[in-house]
């Protein structure tokens, strides 16, 4: 009977080393076989091709998804399977032809199930929806569907010429051919089509924004969830889109301007090359964002499916999808980018505008003017240094993405009747990933990216959850489930130990404040919200030049 017994504990000690298959699932392109998660409580399909992208593609909307033979194994086992970008030490990793899905499914529930769809971030350059970072686990205890994939980055998936063979946003192309897969695929797997809510962090909620303005994206999700990031966030939108291609041509060593010259240049070149460039431009007189690569507006090209034509603030100025929303950012966002600052680099800044080329100035001196306005608010009119580095935070934080959350809530409000619920994260736990790697690691607040780590069960925090951790990754994913449930993040008998209230048209803005012990509460610093607001009013562009006619006026 001892034998026995150990036999057992041995043969399930095996089960757990070599992957226990998951149902068969038939689609449309071949039948596939995902496996088992090692507790055996939800399914996993990792690394399904929802399209292709190859040199064929390259800069221009993927390729329908591929068909097989046989049973597709969709066990991970792919390789490289991340669409390619600068790693570690300058050393390109992953593949071209990267679109592929992950589908995580709960074993013991009941079916249709509520399908929740993430949009990774990692500033349109970086990351995958890979299990690295992204662990399903948490989610999967709630009874829904996840699904996370790649897409294009960088100079493959934000090229924008203005021409046919390089209309821009090929990387939100990707996402929505991902969304078409998902609605057309989900029920195979248990899910409810009509049930799909999309969510992105950072670059990833900026790309959920623009999704959502976007015509083309009509009865693909039924509800949004934004963290960190619009579409009128002044980094959202690459107003400059061909002159800044021309500055990836001249670290390719060509001189060109032109858009098909330019368009040769990137066809030609070994994508590893086109790849390695780094962000950068040169420091110009707008306070603009170094990266190079970000969604543009599309010209109007035949036979082409743009994503967005305008610029979103035109659009949310008129009538857009109108479904449920949950918007936010954390509080102390701007600790990711001031680790980085020196006085070095901070200096320049003292001589030219605090506003980015969002806005328009009659002439140099008005400009400077607001510039001197925002000056005062955060700085007391200090020169910005190392010295004030929690006010340069403070700055970083209400610019770049706490400001816009507010005035595109506003704009949503205005126009639509579902409602917005808003909200802004404080937690600082053990799970502050991100903070603890900068030089606040002892403040109070969330950096950008730390909520991740209580939505996820990343692989770069493998040690004992906390219980005040743990209790805050239960609020954090139990309001998020409900919301792709109900539409509701706290509805009545809810495990929530608190009443999520909706921002409004006539009650104003209201914000969840997300902590260890969570409250209600208004907008979290109203005289900053009316600075900008009052600037924004006055001063927003509200036009931009199109990509192909844009050389002739921007390079100056």
């Amino acid at each position: 009977m001892r034998h026995r017994k150990k036999l057992v504990l041995l043969s399930m000690f095996l089960m757990n080393l070599i992957d226990q298959p998951a149902p068969e699932v038939v689609l449309e392109q071949g039948k596939l076989v995902g496996k088992i998660s090692t507790d055996g409580s939800f399914f996993e399909y990792i690394g399904i091709p929802y399209a292709t992208s190859d040199i064929t593609t390259r800069f221009k909307a993927p390729g329908p998804a591929p068909s097989w033979k046989g049973v597709y194994k969709a066990i991970g086992d792919k390789g490289m399977t991340v669409c390619i970008q600068p790693g570690l030490f300058n050393v390109i990793i992953g593949i071209e032809d990267c679109l592929m899905a992950n589908v995580y499914v709960p074993a013991m529930t009941s079916r249709p199930l509520p399908v929740m769809v993430f949009i990774h971030g990692g500033a349109f350059l970086f990351g995958s929806g890979g299990k690295f970072l992204y662990g399903p686990e948490f989610f999967m205890r709630k009874e829904v569907i996840l699904v996370t994939f790649n897409y294009r980055l960088g100079a493959l998936g934000f090229t924008c010429l203005g021409i046919k063979e390089a209309p821009g946003n090929a990387g939100l192309k990707d996402q929505r051919a991902a969304l078409r897969w998902v609605k057309k695929n989900i029920a195979a797997f248990g899910g409810d089509p009509d049930n799909i809510t999309l969510f992105g962090e950072s670059a990833g909620a900026t790309s959920t924004a623009i999704l959502n303005i976007s015509n083309s994206t009509e009865g693909l999700f039924n509800r949004v969830i934004i963290q960190s990031g619009t579409s009128i966030s002044n980094w959202a939108i690459n107003r400059n889109p061909v002159w800044r291609a021309s500055l990836v041509a001249k670290a390719l060593g060509f001189d060109a301007e032109d858009p098909y010259d330019l368009y040769k240049i990137f066809s030609e070149a070994n994508v590893n090359d086109l790849i390695s460039v780094p962000p950068g431009k040169p420091v110009e007189l707008f306070f603009d964002t170094e990266l190079l690569h970000l969604p543009c507006i599309e010209s109007i090209i035949p036979g082409e499916e743009p994503i967005i034509t305008d610029l979103p603030f035109n659009i949310l100025s008129k009538k857009v999808k109108d479904i449920p929303m949950i918007m936010g950012s954390n509080t102390k966002e701007g600790m990711f980018l001031t680790t980085f600052e020196t006085d070095e680099s901070l200096s320049p800044r003292n001589s030219r505008y605090l506003v980015a080329s969002d806005l328009r100035f009659k002439t140099e001196e008005e400009g400077m003017e607001v510039s001197q306005t925002i000056r005062e608010f955060y700085f007391d009119n200090e020169p910005l240094s190392t010295k004030n580095i929690k006010n340069v935070t403070k700055f970083y934080t209400h610019l770049f993405f706490e400001i816009p959350a507010m005035q595109e809530t506003e704009l949503l409000l205005n126009q639509n009747e579902s409602p917005v619920f808003n909200y802004l994260f404080n937690y600082s736990g053990g799970r502050n990933f991100v903070k603890q790697r900068t030089i606040f690691s002892n403040e109070e607040g969330a950096c950008h990216g730390d909520d991740l780590f209580y939505m996820f069960n990343s692989l770069l925090l493998p040690f004992r959850i906390t219980e005040k951790d743990w209790n805050v990754m239960e609020q954090f994913t139990n309001m998020w489930t409900n919301f792709a449930k109900y539409g509701d993040p706290t509805p009545k008998n809810s495990h929530v130990p608190i009443r999520w209230e909706p921002s409004s048209k006539t009650e104003g803005l209201k914000f969840l404040y997300i902590d260890e012990e969570s409250k209600m509460g208004p907008m979290p610093d109203k005289k900053a919200y009316d600075l900008w607001k009052g600037i924004y009013q006055k001063y927003r562009k509200l036009n931009v030049s199109l990509p192909s006619i844009e050389i002739n006026n921007e390079k100056k």
